[in-house]
């Protein structure tokens, strides 16, 4: 069976503030003040290897996810990302932070499938899922695929990009889904556009499970830096209508049904905190410093006390402020 996708009917790290790894690395001074058991009390399925930078959790046979687990300090891997394995075909999901953290994941694969992957995947272009692409591709007769945005953005705005790599990939359709059969289970992978113009998801029915890359954080706050506000927004609802038992958030511990509605309600509450400072006429930097995450959502992490104010920003952009 054929493991070819289908057709299915600034370069400098952002000048070295812009991505999410780039925000992600400033957490360490921040470290006294974040929960640190954010992700060890959200444990949804059995663990099958934990190191100091994540878990890898068995969501169901031949599906693994990565939750990365950044606040104690190791950023090998940064983001979160998974393994899903068919018959014939095993697909990683992210390139990571370092090519260590893609090299981890590649002999993860090996050890629990018996086979090296077959694919890799981007869900977006910013650093912290692909600069480990170099590690990503020393296993034998692995197929990188990204559209043809990701791996534009990438070349142009990420720092010191593998072009070899990156001009070698097969080309994702940025406009309808494709299918990866992977022999006897199929992955579609279904481009979006909202955390950045260069999103998909990776959507598998049996079991039902969707890797989001970061159109969703799950008890996180998300990071705007290329947010289409109105788009992200548009996008969680579309994932939420999928109705998957588990979402796999590009940060953060996996998530439900109830995790993607209280995200949601966030991004909602977000988008209401910006209307009401167009109204005022306040500046998104003092909305973004008296904004508060409703209690009634719970406790999220906020990286950087910048990301509050650059939401808020986005949406004032969007809505012409």
């Amino acid at each position: 069976m054929s493991t070819t996708p289908r057709p299915w009917t600034r370069r400098a790290f952002l000048q070295g503030t812009g991505s999410c790894a780039a925000h992600l690395g400033l957490m360490s001074a921040a470290a006294a003040w974040l929960p640190r058991s954010l992700w060890a009390a959200q444990e949804r399925f059995p663990v099958v290897a934990r190191e100091p930078w994540g878990r890898l959790e068995k969501v169901a046979d031949g599906v693994w996810a990565l939750v990365s687990t950044p606040l104690e300090g190791d950023r090998t891997t940064l983001c979160n990302g998974g393994i899903v394995a068919g018959g014939v075909g095993v697909l990683v999901v992210e390139a990571f932070g370092t090519d260590a953290g893609s090299e981890w994941m590649a002999a993860q694969a090996r050890s629990l499938t018996g086979r090296a992957p077959t694919h890799v995947v981007l869900t977006h272009y910013h650093s912290d899922h692909t600069a480990g692409v170099r590690g990503a591709m020393r296993a034998a007769d692995v197929r990188f695929l990204a559209t043809a945005v990701t791996r534009d953005q990438v070349e142009e705005r990420n720092q010191d990009p593998p072009k070899a790599i990156l001009d070698g990939a097969t080309l994702l359709d940025a406009r309808r889904p494709t299918e990866i059969d992977l022999g006897g289970r199929s992955v579609l992978v279904v481009p979006r556009r909202g955390h950045t113009d260069s999103d998909v998801s990776l959507e598998i029915s049996e079991p039902s499970v969707v890797f989001c890359g970061d159109l969703v954080w799950n008890r996180m706050f998300p990071n705007y830096v290329d947010a289409i506000p109105t788009r992200l927004t548009a996008d969680v609802r579309l994932l939420r209508t999928l109705g998957a038992a588990t979402y796999v958030p590009g940060h953060g511990p996996l998530a439900d049904a109830a995790d993607l509605e209280h995200y949601q309600a966030l991004l909602d509450d977000v988008e209401a905190a910006a209307r009401r400072a167009v109204e005022r006429g306040t500046s998104a930097e003092d909305a973004g410093a008296a904004y508060r995450i409703p209690a009634s959502l719970g406790e999220w992490t906020l990286f950087n006390p910048t990301y509050f104010s650059r939401a808020i920003g986005a949406w004032m952009k969007e809505l012409g402020a």
